[in-house]
């Protein structure tokens, strides 16, 4: 009897050692989990920091190896979808800021981020899409921007009246967004009614007087059209604004026409 007693002992001090043992092994995997996603974190706030500093190259990096720590940290693949982005590499930022919905479905700048890529590479339907989805959101915060979106995709798909529809309503919703103004205004021209376009080209100025070359440019175009000497004041005003980019080029040819 005592043998058996002893040996149930042994049986119940065994299997409490291999729970031991186990349990450590359990405590050690959560260990070397939380270190990994500490170390993410780390290389996360260095690649932020290289942001910051205009340093992209080596923000790329940091940011990179903190995706090695965690392929699911969601703000390193939103940031470096933003510097794809700013480098035009518009299919890693695509793919960054579709990982980065994946972990976070309701990240909203990511999503906007996303639509926006899609118009650059103009893929007018996805772009659609995307923004269509964030006006569903009840907690986004600035719809006039998906609106104003919206509206341009629909405007190089030459669906005037829904383009007008979407930068009427961005407007609605933000009344100083020179931005939409002077969209609705360009749609106006591509439907061939002048007077209307010239209005809004005119009201996107006053909107944004110091900083915005676009409407002037397009005023002065149609200006000049109908012989109106003021398309010169237009053009010079686009080149004050910003002397040095595409639009001032343009605004210089047009200078030259007699």
């Amino acid at each position: 009897m005592a043998q058996v007693t002893m040996t149930k002992w042994v049986g119940l001090f065994l299997a409490l050692g291999l729970a031991a043992v186990l349990g450590g092994c359990a405590i050690f995997q959560t260990t070397e989990e939380e270190e990994a996603l500490e170390q993410a974190d780390w290389h996360y706030d260095m690649g932020n920091g290289y942001f910051e500093a205009n340093e992209t190259t080596h923000a790329i990096r940091e940011l990179t190896k903190a995706l090695e720590y965690n392929p699911d940290h969601a703000r390193a693949h939103y940031l470096l979808g933003f510097i794809y982005m700013g480098r035009r590499d518009h299919t890693r930022a695509m793919r960054h800021f579709r990982e980065t919905l994946r972990i976070e479905p309701q990240y909203h700048f990511a999503k906007n981020n996303l639509g926006t890529v899609y118009l650059a590479m103009e893929r007018w339907d996805d772009a659609v899409e995307v923004f269509d989805e964030l006006l569903d959101e009840t907690l986004y915060t600035t719809p006039e921007l998906a609106h104003n979106n919206i509206g341009w995709a629909y405007y190089n798909m030459d669906r005037h009246a829904e383009a007008l529809d979407h930068f009427r309503m961005a407007v609605y919703l933000s009344p100083e967004m020179c931005l939409a103004e002077n969209n609705k205004a360009r749609t106006y021209e591509a439907m061939g009614n002048r007077r209307h376009a010239m209005r809004h080209y005119r009201r996107a100025i006053e909107k944004c007087p110091h900083n915005y070359q676009e409407p002037h440019f397009y005023l002065g175009r149609l200006l000049q059209e109908q012989g109106d000497d003021n398309a010169r004041a237009h053009f010079r005003r686009c080149i004050e604004i910003r002397s040095r980019n595409d639009m001032a080029d343009r605004c210089r040819q047009y200078l030259e026409i007699r």
